[in-house]
């Protein structure tokens, strides 16, 4: 079917998953034509691996998978910026402690090592992980499964403008400090309590929304801008040639957001993979990189055993 402008022009708008740029790949032929020879030639693409497409696996941040912790009793919606991260990550005393005792300060204006700290050893940040190569991609997506059940998916991600991109700590702990995503409760309906005095201190929290984004249009608001943060601070982004998507200034209902601004600042592509092919895949994998096994990929200790006893 042909469409017309007018019908592209509003799926380019509401596109809600990346599916305006959706490829199959079918065959190993494929993957290498379109995975594998792009990234040997040095485009600077960076790449996500997903265990299946599902709709309910969203390109999200795991900060953002249990939305209702981050939204108090009788109120509907949350400003999470900065400082609320802080007192977010305050709650669980034993891990803050931890790493503001033998790693460091952790403030509104210095986040980034905690939050690159907190997605690979807490598992839960503002932060996305992505990789320089496409090998450990595949493996977080593979997971030395003998059997697939279902195809995978990988993301692959090239930056448009630089000013999108940093391998700056000084600007990644600026753009975090700049933070502010507008947080709405999934269920509402049954959690707001309308036998408060005034009923207006359930949505409180808008007049610091309104401040943050007054003039801003229904896409500003509900897309997210993008940057991409290329600052190794611990061993496992190092081995992982990891680098983290930040997505911001935007409002999250449900688990959907529109992608028009992040796919203006980046090329973003979302690849099906063949579930019949997966097996193919992971032997090319184990035999060109036996590290990237997900039984290592996220254990640096037991690769180096292995390497070790060999």
């Amino acid at each position: 079917m042909i469409k017309n402008p007018f019908q592209r022009k509003i799926e380019d708008e509401f596109d809600f998953d990346f599916h305006l740029d959706t490829n199959i790949i079918s065959t190993l032929d494929g993957f290498e034509r379109n995975i594998l020879k792009p990234y040997e030639s040095g485009k600077r693409i960076f790449y996500r691996g997903e265990r299946v497409n599902r709709a309910d696996r969203p390109l999200l941040p795991t900060l953002f998978r249990d939305k209702d912790k981050l939204i108090s009793e009788n109120r509907f919606v949350s400003l999470v910026d900065s400082e609320f991260i802080c007192d977010y990550y305050r709650k669980m005393p034993a891990y803050y402690n931890l790493y503001s005792d033998i790693i460091g300060e952790i403030s509104p204006d210095n986040l980034y090592p905690f939050l690159a700290f907190s997605q690979h050893y807490l598992g839960i940040s503002p932060l996305i992980d992505f990789s320089k190569s496409p090998y450990p991609a595949m493996s977080f997506a593979l997971k030395d499964r003998k059997t697939y059940d279902e195809d995978i998916m990988l993301y692959t991600l090239e930056i448009k403008d630089d000013t999108d991109y940093t391998d700056n700590v000084l600007t990644a702990n600026r753009w975090l400090n700049d933070y502010g995503v507008v947080v709405m409760r999934d269920n509402a309906r049954l959690q707001l309590n309308f036998e408060l005095d005034n009923p207006f201190d359930a949505i409180a929290e808008y007049r610091k929304i309104h401040e943050r984004f007054s003039g801003s249009t229904f896409l500003e608001l509900n897309a997210p801008s993008a940057k991409l943060i290329d600052v190794p601070t611990n061993d496992l982004m190092t081995y992982q040639q990891g680098v983290f998507l930040l997505l911001n200034h935007f409002s999250l209902m449900g688990k959907s957001y529109l992608t028009k601004q992040i796919r203006d600042d980046f090329s973003v592509t979302k690849w099906l993979i063949n579930k019949d092919i997966c097996p193919d895949l992971l032997d090319l994998l184990l035999t060109k990189y036996p590290y990237y096994s997900f039984e290592y990929i996220t254990n640096l200790n037991k690769i180096a055993k292995a390497l070790k006893n060999g």
